[in-house]
């Protein structure tokens, strides 16, 4: 058991299920702008079939809530996958994405150094940003809260953030710090894809990291209804 997935705040008898949402593609993950916490553009709509295919693959999982970034793109396809459940979205800025500060919603291209430098070192505060101990702390808090105000076979929809997943491998994942950080380095996160996060007894354990829906359905089966 690593130290990282354990937590010592739950020591009630409880199982809970966190099926973790990126949003879905927006204009400008298309037009390669960096999106932080800053910026928030529209979904784009030749890639909403994206947030359709994971929609139909968890039609029928039965959530009992749904939490989710402040930003709109998280809060839309969070609807989308939603459909007419009768679940009031719960926003909270502990699921706002990374902040990258002033190099938020520049062209990649213009700010390629400043970006990837600061990102493979998990640090933006040169540009007024967050640091990646800030984001590790909200993450670790709000998963603690969310279990917290959970019943015993929840299953929680959580919609978020692409980079915000780095710290989940960082915090849930079993194995070594070095393992974990490796993964967290290297993490692919697909547009509307969904990963899977069980905590028990407060022990929290990252299943998968996200998945496109198409691979779930493969992989996850089980937690597909």
């Amino acid at each position: 058991m690593s130290q990282a997935s354990t937590s010592p705040h739950h020591p009630t008898s409880k199982t809970v299920t966190f099926y973790y949402l990126r949003h879905g593609k927006t204009e400008f993950n298309r037009d390669l702008i960096i999106q932080g916490g800053r910026v928030d553009s529209p979904l784009a709509n030749e890639y909403l079939y994206l947030i359709h295919d994971t929609t139909e693959a968890l039609k029928n999982v039965q959530f009992n809530a749904c939490w989710c970034s402040p930003l709109k793109r998280a809060q839309d396809t969070a609807r989308m996958v939603l459909g007419n459940r009768k679940i009031q979205l719960q926003p909270t800025e502990d699921l706002r994405e990374f902040d990258f500060g002033s190099i938020d919603g520049k062209p990649f291209k213009n700010n390629r150094f400043n970006f990837i430098s600061s990102y493979l070192m998990q640090d933006f505060s040169r540009f007024g940003g967050e640091k990646r101990n800030d984001v590790c702390r909200r993450i670790r808090r709000i998963f603690e809260h969310m279990y917290t105000h959970a019943s015993d076979g929840d299953k929680i929809l959580v919609a978020a953030h692409g980079a915000l997943v780095r710290y989940l491998v960082w915090e849930f994942m079993d194995g070594s710090a070095c393992t974990r950080s490796w993964k967290s380095h290297t993490v692919k996160t697909p547009n509307a894809s969904i990963g899977l996060i069980k905590a028990q007894n407060g022990r929290f354990t990252l299943l998968t990291t996200p998945l496109c829906a198409q691979e779930l359905k493969q992989r996850f089966s089980e937690y597909l209804h």
